[in-house]
C-alpha cells in the first residue's frame, strides 16, 4: 500500500493532463474547422455577387440621373452603355480642361474605346462654337456629355474623370502598367520627367528615368502619366492612341491583378475614393467585371479622316455627319 498511492496519484494526474490536451486539441480543431467554413462562406457569397454583378444586362443602367438635362439622343440600342472617360488637366485647378476624352462602349461581348480629339470645334450648348475641351471648365462632366450628345447623337450619361494626381495612385496601385515604348518616346518621357521633377518631388512622387524602350516595358505612376501626355513628339493624333494604349494596359494589368488579392485591394482602394464619377457602385462594378472580362476589342479617333480642317490651333469639322454616322456604328453597330 506505501507504493500504491504515489502510483494511482501519478495516474490521476497524467488523465487529467491528457483531458486537458484533448480538450485544447478538440477546442483547437473546432476553431480552425469553423475558421475555414466562414471563409469557404464568404467566398461563395462574394464569387456569387460577382456573378450577379457580371449577369447584369447593362440595360439595367439606362437611367438617366435624376434633374440632368444631358440632351440623351433616343432610340439608340440598349445593349450597350457609353460612358464618358476623363482625365482633367491639374494645373488649373479653378478652370480645369479635359485633357483626355475617351467614349467607353460597353455591351455584346466587346468594349470599345473612342476618343474625340480636345481642340475638336463643336457647338457647345449655352457658349457657341469652341473647343471640346473647354467644355469642362464652362460646366464640369454635364456639359462634355451634353455637348457630346448633342453633336454626335449619342445617349452618354454617366463619366468617370480622373485629374494627374489620381491616376499616378491608379497606376502605381497596380504595381504600373506594360506598354510598349519606341527609344523617341522613351526620351520624351525622360526630358519631360527630368523638367518637372521638382513638381513630381514636392507631391511626393519620385520622377524616376526610363532606362528601357520595347515591347513590355513597365511604367510607374509618373512615367504612364508622361507617356500619356506626350504631344509634340508628333501629333495630338497620336497622342489619344497613347491614351487609348494605356487605358488597355491597365485593363490588362487589372486583369492579371486578380490573383493577387493585395494588389487589387489597394487598387480598388483608391478607384473608390480618387475619381470623380456619378455612377453607382453597384453600376462601375458590374461594368468592371464585363470589361475585364471581355477586354478591349477595338478603337476609333474622332474627327475622322477627310471630315476636319486643321488650322494649327483647333479641328474644324467639316462633315459633322460623316462622324455622327462612323462613331454610331462603331459605339452600337448601326
Amino acid at each position: 500500500m506505501l507504493y500504491e498511492e504515489p502510483y494511482r496519484g501519478r495516474n490521476r494526474k497524467n488523465r487529467s493532463g491528457r483531458s486537458a490536451r484533448r480538450r485544447r486539441r478538440s477546442f483547437g480543431g473546432w476553431l480552425v474547422s469553423t475558421l475555414l467554413k466562414l471563409l469557404a462562406l464568404a467566398l461563395t457569397l462574394t464569387m456569387a455577387g460577382g456573378a450577379l454583378l457580371y449577369a447584369l444586362p447593362v440595360s439595367f443602367f439606362q437611367v438617366e440621373p435624376e434633374g440632368a438635362d444631358l440632351s440623351l439622343t433616343p432610340g439608340l440600342p440598349p445593349q450597350r452603355v457609353c460612358v464618358l472617360l476623363l482625365g482633367l488637366d491639374a494645373l488649373h485647378e479653378n478652370a480645369r480642361r479635359s485633357d483626355s476624352i475617351v467614349i467607353a462602349s460597353i455591351g455584346a461581348g466587346e468594349v470599345k474605346l473612342a476618343s474625340v480629339l480636345r481642340d475638336t470645334v463643336l457647338d457647345i450648348p449655352g457658349h457657341g462654337p469652341g473647343k471640346l475641351n473647354a467644355a469642362y471648365a464652362w460646366g464640369g462632366p454635364e456639359l462634355v456629355m451634353k455637348t457630346l450628345n448633342e453633336n454626335l447623337k449619342l445617349d452618354i450619361m454617366r463619366y468617370m474623370a480622373v485629374d494627374y494626381a489620381a491616376l499616378i495612385r491608379l497606376v502605381d496601385a497596380l504595381g504600373g502598367v506594360e506598354v510598349t515604348i519606341t527609344p523617341a518616346e522613351m526620351e520624351k518621357i525622360n526630358q519631360t520627367i527630368d523638367r518637372r521633377r521638382a513638381r513630381w518631388e514636392a507631391l511626393g512622387y519620385t520622377g524616376r528615368p526610363l532606362t528601357l524602350s520595347g515591347e513590355g516595358v513597365l511604367l510607374d505612376g509618373v512615367q504612364a502619366l508622361t507617356y500619356a501626355r506626350i504631344r509634340k513628339l508628333d501629333s495630338d493624333f497620336m497622342r489619344t492612341s497613347r491614351q487609348r494604349a494605356l487605358l488597355k494596359a491597365m485593363l490588362n494589368r487589372l486583369k492579371a491583378s486578380l490573383t493577387r488579392p493585395a494588389r487589387l485591394a489597394r487598387f480598388l482602394k483608391v478607384l473608390a475614393t480618387a475619381p470623380e464619377s456619378n455612377m453607382p457602385p453597384l453600376q462601375w462594378l458590374s461594368l468592371g467585371e464585363k470589361a475585364l472580362a471581355w477586354g478591349v476589342t477595338d478603337q476609333l479617333r474622332l474627327p475622322v479622316e477627310g471630315s476636319y480642317t486643321d488650322d494649327g490651333s483647333s479641328l474644324q469639322v467639316d462633315d459633322l455627319q460623316m462622324n455622327v454616322g462612323a462613331l454610331q456604328l462603331f459605339l452600337y453597330g448601326q
